[in-house]
């Protein structure tokens, strides 16, 4: 089924997963539903009565710089649905979590600054449109540039801290230019725990952000308690 073109909102949806060995169910399930994203993300708007004239998705997933080295951080293109869920199911398919991580936590806020950078489809005044986030992790986030020096980070590239990354997000900074997020379509869906560790790192920063939802997850159950439905309702109550 062919979305509406011309009419309804430009949508692309960014999904942010840590793809460490513990997060393997919430992997899988993406894995065998991305054929049928699209038509689901849609059938749930359209039940809210919001029309999708274009839909496209991209996965960023993430361990550890420190033992994965410059395979920390994976990337796939943004995919257009339903044209191309042949292609999003291969990329999908294609992320394997054997083996990775050892240690928590993970560098999930490199991730997410990637995420913050990608190429969002333009939304014209007078369009609309969303630009969404969502990060899926049962592991704290290490703090930036705790992993400087390890192969393949990037550090001249990365946000100073967690202050600065709020920065850019909420366009209070310069290097927010360097983004295409549209401030008035932007969202950040969170299904991480709560807490911080005894060295302070912690998502619950995030969750003061503008624009921002978290879904506090358990750690011991991982994301086995989050399904793809769950995911799709907070999609579209971000509209």
């Amino acid at each position: 089924m062919a979305f509406l073109q011309g009419m309804g909102y430009k949508l692309d949806i960014v999904f942010v997963i840590d793809s460490t060995g513990s997060m393997g169910p919430i992997i899988n399930e993406v894995k065998s539903n991305a054929l049928t994203l699209g038509d689901r993300l849609k059938e749930g708007l359209e039940a809210e009565s919001k029309m999708v004239s274009e839909m496209r998705v991209k996965v960023v997933d993430f361990a550890d710089y420190a033992s994965e080295g410059d395979e920390a951080i994976r990337q796939t293109e943004f995919f257009s649905l339903p044209d191309q869920k042949a292609q999003f199911e291969a990329a999908v398919n294609g992320i394997n979590i054997d083996m990775r991580g050892g240690d928590i936590p993970e560098n999930g806020l490199e991730a997410l600054y990637s995420a913050m950078c990608a190429d969002w489809v333009k939304i014209r005044p007078g369009e609309k449109g969303r630009h969404i986030i969502i990060v899926m992790s049962d592991a704290v986030p290490l703090h930036l540039h705790e992993r400087d020096g390890s192969i393949g980070y990037p550090s001249e590239d990365i946000p100073a801290d967690v202050a600065a990354l709020e920065s850019i997000w909420s366009e209070k900074d310069a290097q927010a230019a360097s983004t295409e997020l549209n401030p008035n379509a932007k969202r950040l869906i969170l299904f991480v725990p709560e807490g911080r560790d005894a060295a302070g790192h912690t998502w619950d920063t995030l969750a003061t952000w503008e624009n921002t939802v978290l879904n506090p997850i358990n750690p011991a159950a991982g994301l086995g308690e989050i399904d793809l439905d769950d995911i799709i309702k907070e999609v579209v109550r971000s509209f």
